[in-house]
């Protein structure tokens, strides 16, 4: 990811319209945002909850008692292998809180070589890597220094064209880099599609279209790693005083 950089603007915000993000307005849209996917959850589990209700009753009415339990035995054993497929699914969709990876950011380590040179490569690239869609962790979050897109609840936050909002409106990289989180640490984009046709000859790609859809496997590995960061997440905030 780009390297630091002084602050975009005189008054030393580092929004691309200048404009400071962290006030009043965007913790109301936050707020906003947590209490109608409350809202929405509270519906789709009485949904849910009815059709469970509905199916017992039903195979209580129709089956003879002992072939009712072993129905019931089987759903049960059956229940957590296809909770994990439905978490794996339900992990990109548009309402889910998303955090990043539990790890200690401080600690991840910078590409053997030293990485690509990238206040070098700015002019041409444009940075952008900085216009990647990417999680916070709890480790950022307890900072207090990297922002998150209020709505949409622990993403990096982005301008109105998609640039991170760290990033430096003069050309100086990234005004949070002592602080950038874990992706932007272990990034290199020498060999990602996404930002070279051909990093040697510093030809830039065309902006994709989108991302490509990810594997099964990934998506349960994506899960699994979502229920570790929600566990440090949940921990982080129940250990703070009332």
């Amino acid at each position: 990811m780009t390297e630091p950089g002084g602050p975009g603007g005189p008054d030393g915000r580092d929004g691309r319209d200048g404009r400071d993000r962290g006030g009043g307005r965007d913790e109301l849209r936050a707020l906003r945002a947590a209490l109608l996917a409350v809202e929405e959850l509270r519906g789709d589990l009485l949904r849910l909850a009815a059709r469970v209700v509905a199916l017992e009753d039903e195979l209580t009415r129709r089956l003879p008692p002992a072939e009712a339990a072993a129905v019931t035995a089987a759903v049960e054993a059956r229940t957590p292998a296809l909770l994990a497929e439905i978490q794996a699914a339900d992990l990109g969709g548009p309402s889910r809180l998303q955090l990043g990876l539990a790890v200690d950011k401080y600690q991840v380590p910078a590409p053997a070589d030293g990485g690509p040179p990238c206040l070098e490569l700015l002019p041409v690239c444009q940075a952008r890597c900085c216009s990647f869609t990417f999680a916070l962790s709890t480790q950022d979050l307890d900072e207090g220094v990297v922002r998150w897109d209020r709505g949409r609840p622990y993403l990096i936050a982005q301008e109105a064209d998609g640039w991170c909002t760290h990033l430096s409106r003069a050309g100086a990289g990234c005004t949070c880099y002592a602080q950038r989180p874990a992706p932007c640490r272990s990034f290199d984009c020498r060999g990602d599609r996404r930002v070279w046709a051909d990093y040697e000859r510093r030809v830039l790609a065309e902006l994709p279209a989108g991302d490509a859809p990810p594997s099964a496997d990934a998506r349960r590995e994506a899960a699994r790693g979502h229920e570790l960061a929600l566990a440090l997440e949940a921990a982080a905030l129940r250990a703070r005083p009332a």
